[in-house]
């Protein structure tokens, strides 16, 4: 149902010409890029990653690193887009300040977390996907299924039944 809901949104992101932001840390960045790129070349749907060493180390130079998330949602988003959030702990500050930036600013956005179910990410997320396990290797593997398998279902390749 929430990979439904998601789906949903990404198609109105497509539909209304807007785009996709998607943050993450270390392998949670990775997965970013990886969806970043399918998103863009097989669903169309235009989808921004922010892994560029240069503008993270500029805005955390400059705002500090617990806003240079922030900093990147402020100049990089639109009101009509979709941002996403990733983090395994759900407590990484960069990520949970661009998130109450983007709540106050009433921009879109969901949260992929895990560990603690009341995490910090998830209480200012309104669509959370949060996987119950402390492994960070287990959370982001599963959260990178989630995103690849909103990919397939846009492009109608959806092999999966019940997510």
């Amino acid at each position: 149902k929430k990979i439904n809901k998601l789906v949903q949104q990404c198609k109105t992101i497509k539909k209304n010409k807007a785009k996709i932001l998607i943050f993450g840390n270390g392998g949670s960045a990775a997965i970013a890029n990886h969806f970043a790129v399918d998103m863009t070349k097989n669903a169309k749907i235009r989808t921004q990653s922010f892994s560029d060493s240069s503008l993270i180390t500029c805005l955390a130079n400059d705002y500090g690193h617990s806003n240079w998330v922030k900093k990147a949602v402020e100049f990089y988003s639109s009101k009509n887009d979709l941002i996403i959030f990733i983090s395994s702990s759900g407590n990484s500050a960069n990520i949970v300040n661009a998130a109450k930036f983007a709540l106050s600013k009433k921009i879109k956005f969901t949260t992929f977390t895990g560990f603690e179910k009341n995490n910090k990410l998830s209480k200012n997320s309104k669509l959370n996907f949060w996987v119950n396990s402390k492994s960070y290797n287990m959370i982001e593997n599963i959260h990178q299924i989630i995103l690849l398998s909103v990919v397939d279902a846009i492009i109608g390749k959806s092999e999966y039944k019940g997510l």
